[in-house]
């Protein structure tokens, strides 16, 4: 009885396990790769959408307080997203960021991010603040606001922002390089700072502010075209909350296990930090147009009626605060 012709080849099973490596490496590098490509997509249409309307708030929408606010969160937007966007890039192509250029390159793009979030939030509470304060004192507001209050306030909170992101960067790059931890070190001291300023100081007040908002928008639910201006601030506040507070959160919880900007466990966060910066000039479109002509109108038309809505000139606002007075007293 003739034998089995059997012939091993041991090649195969080699090959086979080479095969299996390659795919699972292709999975894995397909894996980190599809979020960037999702925050660069995102961050280049935010950007486009952002500039867009920085040009017509510059140099086709006549200015009041409002737009000024708006013209300065419009400027933070874009500096995040122009730093996503950047960031983004750089680690689909591979670039080393250990050493060299790229190190200074990436640092000096992660604090620019760092600085347009914070921006973001300090800017979106006082335009709510200042808001609700025409609201609740509305004779106070319209006869002690000062003409350049807006720029006033936009500096100090850039300002405040600046040091804020700087010393934050710094002191917590430093400190995380330590092997160990030292519980008294000034990282934790800055963070702890950081948290009372955000958690306990802003997002109140913007909270606070946007829920009086609300409650006017809805006794105005009458005469829609009077509320828009609220809609926007409450609507930008909302999205705000919901896509961009996570990865604050999760930095100031977790902040010993945070690399680089871009690694792999912040995707999620700042693909929603990218989503909130690049949602607000689409607020101002939807909630501006017409319902009748939406698409139809131009962008000046509908950016006009979105941030100037329900704002008189300041003379105005003064004669009429001094006829109010006067009839009172």
């Amino acid at each position: 009885m003739d034998e089995p012709n059997i012939t091993f080849h041991p090649s195969e099973g080699t090959e086979n396990i080479s095969m299996h490596r390659n795919i699972s490496t292709q999975e894995r590098v397909w894996e980190i790769l599809t979020p960037l490509w999702v925050i660069m997509i995102i961050s280049f249409l935010g950007f486009c959408e952002n500039g867009i309307v920085l040009w017509c708030l510059c140099f086709q929408i006549k200015r009041n307080p409002f737009t000024a606010y708006i013209t300065h969160l419009s400027i933070a937007d874009i500096s995040l997203l122009l730093c996503t966007f950047i960031l983004s890039i750089e680690y689909i192509a591979g670039f080393g960021f250990a050493y060299g250029f790229y190190y200074y390159v990436t640092t000096t793009l992660s604090i620019v991010f760092l600085l347009g979030y914070n921006t973001g939030l300090y800017l979106l509470t006082a335009i709510s603040i200042e808001r609700c304060l025409s609201i609740v004192y509305p004779i106070w507001y319209r006869c002690h606001r000062s003409q350049h209050q807006s720029a006033i306030v936009c500096a100090i909170l850039w300002t405040l922002s600046f040091f804020m992101t700087v010393a934050e960067y710094l002191t917590c790059k430093h400190d995380s390089t330590k092997e160990q931890f030292d519980d008294g070190n000034h990282c934790q001291a800055l963070l702890i700072f950081t948290w009372i300023l955000t958690f306990m100081i802003f997002i109140p007040l913007m909270i606070l502010s946007s829920l009086i908002l609300v409650i006017r928008i809805h006794r105005n639910s009458l005469r829609p075209h009077s509320s828009k201006l609220y809609i926007i601030i409450v609507t930008t506040v909302i999205v705000f909350l919901i896509f961009a507070m996570p990865m604050r959160l999760l930095y100031l919880l977790n902040y010993h296990h945070w690399s680089s900007l871009l690694s792999q466990q912040n995707h999620v966060t700042i693909v929603l930090s990218t989503v909130n910066s690049s949602i607000n000039p689409l607020v101002y479109f939807f909630v501006g147009s017409s319902k009748k002509k939406r698409f139809k109108e131009s962008l000046k038309v509908v950016l006009s009626r979105a941030l100037t809505d329900g704002l008189r000139p300041r003379s105005q606002e003064v004669s009429m605060s001094l006829d109010i007075a006067e009839t009172i007293f």
